[in-house]
């Protein structure tokens, strides 16, 4: 039986649920990077809106985090079947800019396959250039940010 292991630091939000398809695999057998880095990508709007950057409050306000460089470390491999959650967090917030933690869990075993830190600016959508922070949501960020980066 497959259990999933709650979360053990509270400042981390699920973002992803799922599970290793063969689609995503490569021809050495195991879930190629560019499906990582997608899991990341989407589980970065589950993280934003932790923090209170929703979909409605971009649209409203016009602004949003946007990625300036990605560091990831390949952990453990990944294969066809393999259940997987991922677990995000901010790791750094100031004025302009946030960097969001992610690592992605082999369920069964609990063991880290990926982690990954995105660094963002937060960009004024209209004037294509960066913008500070909405007071409201670098306090947000402030509050769950994480004490150090979360070992695998």
């Amino acid at each position: 039986m497959t259990h999933t292991a709650p979360i053990e630091n509270p400042l981390l939000v699920e973002t992803h649920l799922g599970r290793v398809a063969q689609s995503e695999c490569d021809h050495l057998g195991h879930m190629n990077v560019q499906f990582y880095v997608a899991k990341v990508s989407d589980a970065a709007w589950h993280v934003m809106a932790s923090i209170g950057i929703t979909p409605a409050f971009i649209r409203q306000r016009r602004q949003a985090p946007a990625a300036v460089r990605q560091e990831i470390a390949y952990l453990k491999e990944l294969l066809v079947g393999d259940l997987v959650r991922m677990e995000s967090g901010v790791l750094e917030a100031s004025e302009k800019k946030l960097t969001f933690f992610h690592r992605l869990v082999k369920v069964e075993t609990g063991q880290v396959a990926m982690t990954s830190k995105v660094y963002t600016v937060n960009m004024d959508l209209d004037a294509r250039r960066s913008a500070p922070l909405d007071a409201a949501v670098l306090a947000r960020a402030l509050e769950r940010r994480l004490p150090a980066e979360p070992g695998p």
